[in-house]
């Protein structure tokens, strides 16, 4: 017979250690929970549901009336029309699937049963994102005892970028709340398993319920794939203690529960492209954009000024078709994009190392990478989220690091964790760095926050200092490490308020379109689109004369800026300067031969 690991806490508020008291994560012993806590642990997690809630719903409520929430932009916006159109009848597609296609159908479903709009999905998000805070309460409370587990819960209940995630429409809202669920899920299996007792019929359940959960993960974050082995490999040894055949039996119920998400997908892809593929075929694209020569780190189109899906995917079919000269499915083309990549990391593999340690860098700084919109620019409409504004991930990982060196001599039962969070660090780094991307390590790391914390309480109170040393320690080097300024923050807060910007002037406000873009503007007067957009919405307020000035700054910042070209010509036109309107417009015609418009204005301003 296999012993029992000796230092596995216990799994249940009311398992007592010999002593009558709970077992420490960090190997201690403390006062018994429920003396220390008052009430049970079910009504503490109603306690940590409340706190959720309410500060989700305060946030939607702020935040209302942020431009990029009234007028959605890029991925927000093509995934709320993808749901759209799904809603309206188009369930099975005419295309394989570029982008996770989850997040689009829960859309989809919104509308069809409740009718939502945007406003009443930033609400469902708030349920979720309470459901996820009190599933990770109670994966702490399974890990590491009843205190981690109601501090873990208030945690993810008053993380911010957690908040705010939920409060936009972006895909990273379920990702994090069927990761928490699934966390939740494992670590009510752990309990069944090993229980005396053993539950077969329930532990067939949850073995199934990850198995299901984890497949609806990788269909709303790609990168969860590389997770997929380790679910069952971590079933199996958890299961093998009881016996062999119920160790293959488990592994079996997961695999059922992955392949009853994944299977149709990859056969509807087949059905579609003429290639199995349980998920997305955007990963080479994506990768060369992360490691491709010149790479900063941070998304960047593959060719400037289409940020945006709508010209993503066409993109790069496009420029590999013209490379290769002939048509490509979709996998070929991710092929295409890998091969590009290895060829440019090849000719430089020590600059490419040293962008893969800058990028794991970036992936564990403070700073939230913003994609259109930013957590920067909510917290200015939103109370909490500027009072809540100091947990933010470079308070998390230093805590995080803590609870982990605490919690070292545990590592025999903890290692899922740890490989889970390392396989992720990984994942995010290989690719690039948005906010959102890394967000699937708050709910892996908050646990151990919560068990560093408890384990301080519990060394200072019982005055054994040399238990804090080594934590202590290497928490203050990775707090140092998370809060060093690695990102462009004052250019990338400018894009963010130029993109709220852009969102208010396609609404029809045009003075706070313009200023907000004023305002980015005078924070990174070098971003080409800022001072170009900041020109159009003078334009489009009737002040050519105001135009110019900004749209001869973007001509300047980017000569090649074609749309930049057009708009300054039209500009000088207006304002009786039509000499120096057909320079612009050439070359407009050199950028964009088939620019009918141009074409027309010089031969209508060129004397006869």
């Amino acid at each position: 017979m296999t012993k029992r690991n000796r230092h596995r806490t216990k799994t249940s508020p009311d398992t007592k250690s010999n002593s009558g008291e709970d077992e420490h994560p960090s190997g201690g012993h403390s006062l018994h929970s429920e003396q220390l806590i008052g009430f049970s642990f079910s009504v503490w997690m109603l306690g940590v549901a409340a706190v959720a809630l309410t500060l989700r719903l305060m946030n939607v409520w702020h935040t209302a009336n942020v431009p990029s929430i009234v007028q959605l932009l890029g991925d927000a916006a093509g995934y709320f029309e993808w749901g759209s159109r799904i809603a309206a009848g188009n369930w099975y597609g005419n295309e394989t699937f570029y982008q996770a296609p989850l997040y689009p159908y829960f859309i989809a479903v919104l509308i069809k049963i409740f009718g939502v709009g945007v406003p009443g999905l930033r609400l469902v998000q708030a349920i979720l994102g309470t459901i996820g805070a009190v599933a990770i309460g109670v994966t702490g409370k399974q890990w590491f005892g009843n205190r981690v587990g109601i501090l873990a819960g208030l945690m993810m209940a008053m993380y911010a970028p957690a908040i705010y995630y939920d409060g936009i429409v972006q895909k990273a809202s379920l990702a994090s709340f069927l990761l928490c669920v699934l966390l939740a899920t494992c670590s009510l299996f752990r309990s069944k398993v090993q229980s005396p007792a053993v539950d077969t019929r329930a532990s067939a359940a949850l073995a199934m319920a990850t198995g299901v959960l984890i497949g609806l993960l990788v269909l709303t974050r790609e990168n969860a794939m590389l997770w997929l082995p380790i679910f069952p490999l971590w079933i199996g040894i958890l299961a093998f203690a009881k016996s062999k055949q119920f160790a293959t039996a488990m592994v079996a119920f997961y695999f059922v529960g992955a392949a009853i998400v994944l299977v149709p997908v990859a056969a509807r892809n087949a059905s579609l492209g003429g290639e199995w593929s349980p998920t997305t075929f955007q990963a080479g694209p994506n990768f060369y954009i992360g490691n491709r020569a010149g790479a900063s780190g941070i998304y960047e189109a593959l060719v400037p000024g289409h940020e945006t899906p709508v010209y993503e995917r066409t993109d790069a079919q496009r420029i590999a078709e013209q490379t290769k000269g002939h048509p490509l499915t979709s996998r070929e083309v991710s092929r295409f994009w890998f091969a590009q990549s290895y060829d440019e990391i090849s000719r430089s593999p020590g600059s490419w190392v040293q962008l893969m340690i800058q990028k794991t860098f970036m992936v564990v700084n403070r700073f939230e990478v913003p994609d259109v919109d930013s957590l920067n620019i909510f917290q200015s409409y939103s109370i909490g989220l500027a009072v809540l504004s100091f947990w933010n991930f470079g308070t998390l990982v230093p805590l995080a690091t803590l609870g982990i060196v605490a919690t070292r001599r545990r590592w025999r039962e903890l290692w899922f964790f740890d490989t889970l969070i390392l396989i992720m660090v990984a994942a995010v780094a290989l690719f690039f760095i948005l906010g959102r991307y890394r967000l699937p390590l708050v709910p892996l790391l908050i646990p151990f926050a919560a068990a560093g914390i408890t384990s301080v309480i519990t060394a200072v109170a019982d005055r054994k200092w040399s238990q804090l040393f080594l934590p202590a320690a290497a928490a203050v080097v990775m707090g140092a490490l998370a809060n060093l300024p690695v990102h462009d923050e004052a250019g990338l807060n400018a894009s963010s308020l130029m993109n709220v910007g852009v969102a208010a002037g396609q609404h029809g406000d045009l003075p706070t379109a313009i200023t907000l873009l004023e305002r980015a503007v005078s924070l990174a007067p070098q971003i080409a689109e800022s001072q170009f957009n900041l020109g159009f919405a003078w334009s489009m307020a009737g002040r050519p004369d105001r135009a110019v000035g900004f749209l001869e700054n973007a001509v300047r910042l980017e000569p090649n800026f074609a749309t930049a070209n057009f708009y300054l010509a039209q500009n000088l036109e207006r304002i009786g300067q039509p000499q120096r309107a057909i320079v612009f417009y050439k070359q407009t015609l050199l950028l964009e031969p088939n620019n009918r418009s141009a074409m027309d204005a010089i031969e209508r301003l060129t004397p006869e």
